[in-house]
């Protein structure tokens, strides 16, 4: 079963540098992406024949492809970078050499970013896919998303089970990948971390919090979060101020890009019980806020997302900002509530052009006097139209 990825619909629309370089957690499906566009021929560098050939004279193995091609976890042979790099190079100052079409996938962003910034600046452009958002889904199941979320292992094969799966993703790309490429020592603590990080998804991250409770120092665990989002596992939605070093320096909150991730961190396995935990009303903002982030990356663009909260505590859930400078603010509830007179008089506050407000939540509703009800299968739709 091939579900169809609204990333490849713009493709056409991204103007990129020579190589492009599609970035996203393991089994999200981006080689499968690119190959379904049926113009590429996919390299594999985890064939240890290839590698080895890579490695040993990477002049001469690049020498032997023609027309546009995909490195796939091109991480394992990181001799190509250099060799590259000569070639992007080498187009610019002939224009009779043959047009580069290069993309390079990985799901170790760690080891990616380090190799492609080491000896592909200004040489690369970046891309972002994730797990399969609602709109790609198309057929919405609240209950079973949240246990299998979006990633297309779970979604085409009903039968595995997501709690094994979620747990091997989580004991080799989580715990083995990802801390051996950033050399972390405390792997404990880290692991700690990450447990901490999904209790808290749409809450104040305290980071000094979450350190005390692991045993390490603050910049640590700040460093490991970034971690977490460099390899597109969260998401940081930063605190919105018109000052733009207060933006910066403010509390942030963050999301799983994937629902079912923080799910299986938590704990749960059925949904009955979790639906009538305090989890729930946050895990059910974590599945809209990151349909909003796909719908952002999947078109190639970056994605500017705030939660608002005034000294008073008055808050509301999303700001999401777009082109022109345009604004549409939104709360995210599982029963549809209007917007409170103490939430309005916050957004006049910030006197932003703001174009619409929403209530986004899983069920229909009549529209309300301050707002209107958006459901989160049309949360893309509603977007598309504007953008």
């Amino acid at each position: 079963m091939w579900f169809n990825r609204d990333f490849s619909n713009y493709i056409g629309q991204m103007h990129a540098l020579p190589i492009k370089v599609l970035k996203g957690p393991r089994q999200v499906g981006k080689t499968s992406l690119l190959e379904k566009l049926g113009r590429y021929k996919t390299i594999y560098f985890d064939d240890l024949a290839t590698r080895r050939f890579a490695q040993e004279n990477p002049r001469l193995f690049f020498e032997q492809l023609n027309g546009a091609y995909i490195l796939d976890e091109a991480t394992l042979a990181p001799e190509i970078f250099p060799e590259l790099k000569r070639r992007v190079d080498e187009t610019r100052r002939d224009s009779s050499k043959p047009h580069l079409d290069i993309w390079i996938t990985g799901s170790n962003q760690t080891l990616l970013q380090k190799a492609v910034s080491e000896s592909l600046a200004g040489r690369a452009s970046y891309f972002d896919l994730n797990t399969l958002s609602l709109h790609e889904l198309q057929n919405f199941d609240l209950p079973n998303f949240f246990l299998r979320g979006g990633w297309p292992g779970l979604c085409t094969d009903l039968k595995l089970s997501p709690v094994r799966y979620l747990n091997d993703l989580i004991s080799t790309f989580i715990e083995k990948d990802i801390v051996a490429a950033a050399g972390i020592e405390k792997k404990e603590a880290f692991g700690k971390t990450l447990n901490l990080i999904s209790g808290r998804v749409c809450e104040l991250m305290i980071f000094s919090d979450i350190a005390k409770n692991v045993g390490a120092e603050v910049q640590t665990v700040q460093s490991w979060v970034e971690l977490l989002a460099q390899n597109g596992l969260i998401t940081r939605i930063p605190c919105f101020s018109s000052n733009l070093n207060q933006r910066l320096i403010k509390t942030p909150k963050y999301i799983f890009n994937d629902v079912a991730l923080a799910v299986r961190l938590q704990g749960w396995s059925q949904y009955e019980p979790l639906m009538t935990s305090p989890s729930f009303g946050k895990l059910m903002e974590n599945v809209a806020i990151s349909e909003v982030v796909k719908f952002f990356l999947n078109r190639g663009e970056p994605h500017k997302l705030y939660y608002v909260r005034s000294k008073e505590k008055v808050e509301f859930d999303l700001l999401i900002e777009l082109p022109n400078q345009k604004f549409i603010a939104a709360e995210i509830k599982s029963t549809p509530k209007d917007w409170t007179p103490e939430q309005l008089k916050l957004l006049d506050s910030l006197k932003l052009k703001v174009i619409d407000k929403w209530v986004i939540s899983p069920t229909p509703s009549l529209n309300f006097k301050n707002s209107r009800v958006v459901e989160f299968k049309n949360i893309w739709d509603e977007l598309e139209k504007i953008c």
